[in-house]
């Protein structure tokens, strides 16, 4: 099952000429299925600029979103075209969809860091989450360029959502405030919660940089 989402806001540009403020709407995009509560969160780290990038009408390169509305979507058949592909060849628009299809939320998003970086984290991260297959990178004689190919397969396995802690857990450690850095912390993992429940709402409401 694919998703087919429609989406309208702006977005600020780069180059040579400096940046811009350029206005988007009706941007069509197709992305794996996921839970509603997180098509927001995928749009706008995972899918925006891929979906810019493809749209004729919008050739001014992209740099990072300042609104986003999900004006629709809807669910459509079909299946991902990275099934049965090797993750160590996956291009940085194919590891994006990795990320949403298997829920891998440490893959690097479009162009955070090199290529081969990100692949190795996908790799990495799919052994470990999708195989139950833990990787020590650090071990003596590891090289990621020796490592078998590893396909991605059609099940529905998908990583499980870290554990979110309750507003009792994060009032017991402001109490406790041991030190600066416990009580900060606590402190972003708090307005990181409330950014996450606002921002990845599916709905007509904007979501802004």
């Amino acid at each position: 099952m694919l998703l087919k989402v429609t989406i309208s806001g702006d977005y600020r540009t780069s180059g040579k000429a400096g940046s811009d403020i350029v206005d988007f709407e009706d941007v069509v995009g197709i992305m794996p299925d996921c839970g509603d509560d997180f098509i927001m969160s995928h749009v706008q780290n995972r899918m925006l600029p891929i979906w810019i990038k493809a749209d004729k009408r919008y050739p001014h390169r992209y740099d990072m979103f300042r609104t986003v509305y999900i004006d629709g979507y809807e669910r459509i058949e079909g299946t991902s075209k990275i099934i049965g592909k090797d993750i160590k060849s996956l291009s940085w628009e194919e590891l994006q969809e990795l990320a949403v299809l298997k829920n891998l939320r440490n893959i690097p998003a479009m162009r955070a860091t090199d290529l081969r970086y990100a692949r190795e984290k996908a790799y990495v991260e799919y052994s470990k989450n999708i195989l139950g297959k833990t990787i020590d990178t650090n071990e003596e004689g590891y090289n990621f360029s020796e490592l078998p190919a590893l396909t991605i397969d059609a099940t529905s396995k998908k990583a499980s959502n870290p554990k979110q802690r309750t507003n009792e857990e994060v009032l017991d450690g402001e109490q406790k405030n041991t030190s600066r850095a416990d009580y900060r912390d606590w402190e972003t993992d708090r307005k990181s919660t409330r950014l996450n429940s606002s921002h990845s709402r599916a709905s007509r409401m904007p979501s802004s940089a």
